[in-house]
């Protein structure tokens, strides 16, 4: 019930290891695409120029929005900004003569497959994002596909896995986690986010479905106090709506125990030392997790466990009596039902905000779980690891009230026409080394000529930007020394895509040297501030920069 956080990973590349793949690269000329702006296609890219006899590869990487770096920029907590060291790397791979970077550019399936050699063309529509951006220059994947030897698609997950209950859809104050840290990092299409839609100045309560980092990063945020948060790159409407919330208690909720708890212990730590801020969680249920820790020493990430648990049972500095605020872990709940404040008796409305307010969240119904050995435990095993117990419903409810519930519970990709796709895991199917195979009918499993993937695309919103880092890398490794027993590049470069070629209907491509103008003015306007930067919160204001 979360998502993997962005972690730091070293700047420092490490040696190719496939040498046989690498001495064939000199002079070949290939081409090699990339569908996705963050650290995925950034990593690849890098790797891809780094192979030793690519003097002559070249590599152009495309982005939806006219800025780079994806989730490194959108998705990392404001106050964590060493984690957006890796950018520096990045920085390095877009100023090599061997890159292009196409920002502002959104890469599209055609519903014609006539129309596939026109990049204007109107019918090239479906594109791998809920936000398809009328201001964005289109090219369909196959008129992309005629210009690389090899196509590498990194465009992440874009939409948010559903709690799949009742309410969740109809009631106000009901967003999901991804969709409020994208506010509070100025993504474009969520800097509008909360106003007027949500008002944090008349909301107490909010409450957060998963216990993965992002659910605490999204609760740090909520109650770490604004002053705290302001030499960072938050946005300044960002900064004035959170110093108007009223909010003073958030609970995390699961559905397991604090055994199967996804937050690792640095995030754990940083909550409980809030100050002012008061930490609840059930003690009987954190003494019976260290006790089975203590008892099954080799469990997976057992000495890890151990720590957040040490951590978890000392409880923060502030108790409640003297806390301005709260915050808990809610463990062994499972919601089934987003009650309205009406329902609830937890909001008495006016007559004004009964007509446009009459829906509003105002509790949580949950089942209450028990813990039981996992059906793909060995039977054999008479002690079986408790950390991979599941959760299994009891029969018991309780009704828990709130104002604001944030979904924290994963995220998912969207198929992309003409790009193979497995809808029930959400992720584009693979061979497991980075080649796009086929996925439905007698052909399922054959890999697809020319086309790759890699990143949450590739493996779902799993691990940390290391694991990102090291994946990219390998299906780098795999990509080149497919094109190399294929003979590509031996006669030569693929016809070179113009850019100005994806300006004819009028839309602007973003260079890297116009994202750096970008980047200037934004890093200016932080300082008068006093602030890292002060980031442009629009595509259209992004634009007008660049005139």
């Amino acid at each position: 019930m979360h998502r993997a956080p962005i972690r730091a990973a070293s700047a420092r590349l490490p040696r190719p290891p496939a040498q046989r793949t690498a001495a064939t690269l000199a002079g070949r000329k290939l081409r090699i695409g990339v569908v996705g702006g963050g650290p995925a296609g950034f990593y690849a890219a890098s790797r891809l120029l780094s192979l030793p006899g690519s003097e002559h590869t070249r590599v152009d990487l495309f982005e939806l929005l006219p800025v780079p770096f994806g989730l490194a920029r959108f998705g990392v907590a404001p106050d964590h900004p060493e984690v957006k060291n890796c950018e520096h790397k990045f920085e390095e791979t877009a100023r090599d003569p061997r890159f292009r970077f196409f920002g502002n550019v959104q890469v599209c399936g055609s519903s014609d497959p006539s129309s596939s050699s026109d990049p204007s063309s109107s019918s090239a529509t479906s594109v791998p994002n809920p936000h398809p951006s009328a201001l964005a220059a289109s090219i369909p994947l196959d008129t992309l596909r005629q210009h690389y030897d090899a196509v590498l698609l990194t465009y992440g997950a874009s939409l948010d896995r559903p709690l799949g209950v009742p309410g969740e859809d109809t009631l106000l104050n009901v967003l999901s986690a991804r969709t409020f840290v994208s506010w509070y990092n100025g993504h474009p299409y969520h800097s509008g986010l909360l106003s007027p839609t949500i008002d944090l100045s008349r909301l107490d309560h909010a409450t957060i479905i998963g216990q993965g980092n992002v659910a605490l990063d999204v609760a740090r945020v909520l109650l770490k106090g604004v002053d705290a948060l302001r030499p960072y790159d938050v946005p300044e409407p960002v900064l004035a709506a959170l110093a108007q919330s009223r909010i003073k208690r958030v609970d995390i909720v699961g559905r397991r125990g604090p055994l199967q708890l996804a937050a690792t212990t640095k995030e754990l730590r940083e909550m409980l030392a809030l100050p002012g801020v008061a930490f609840e969680a059930d003690p009987a249920l954190l003494a019976a997790a260290a006790a089975d820790v203590d008892a099954h020493p080799k469990m997976d990430g057992a000495r890890a466990k151990k720590r957040a648990l040490g951590h978890l049972r000392a409880g923060s500095k502030t108790t409640l009596a003297d806390a301005d605020r709260s915050w808990s872990l809610e463990f062994l709940r499972s919601p089934v039902e987003l009650v309205s404040s009406l329902e609830a008796g937890s909001h008495a409305p006016s007559a004004v905000e009964g007509i446009t307010h009459p829906q509003s969240v105002g509790a949580v119904r949950y089942a209450h779980n028990e813990l039981v050995p996992s059906s793909s435990a060995p039977s054999s095993s008479s002690s079986p690891d408790p950390s991979t117990f599941s959760a299994r419903p009891t029969g018991s409810t309780s009704l828990s009230r709130t104002s604001l519930v944030l979904k924290s519970v994963g995220y998912r990709s969207i198929g992309l026409p003409g790009v193979p796709f497995d809808p029930r895991r959400g992720v584009v199917p693979h061979d497991g080394a980075g080649r796009v195979t086929t996925a439905d009918g007698e052909a399922r499993g054959v890999v697809v000529p020319g086309l790759y993937t890699s990143g949450w695309l590739a493996r779902g919103p799993t691990g940390v930007i290391a694991t990102t880092m090291f994946d990219a890398f390998a299906s780098a490794d795999v990509l080149a020394g497919d094109l190399v027993a294929a003979g590509g590049g031996e006669a030569g470069e693929k016809p070179l895509l113009d850019p100005r070629r994806l300006e004819e209907g009028g839309r602007k491509v973003v260079r890297w040297e116009d994202w750096e103008r970008i980047d200037q003015v934004e890093r200016e306007r932080g300082k008068e501030l006093g602030k890292l930067r002060e980031k442009v919160t629009s595509v259209e204001a992004m634009l007008d920069l660049l005139g």
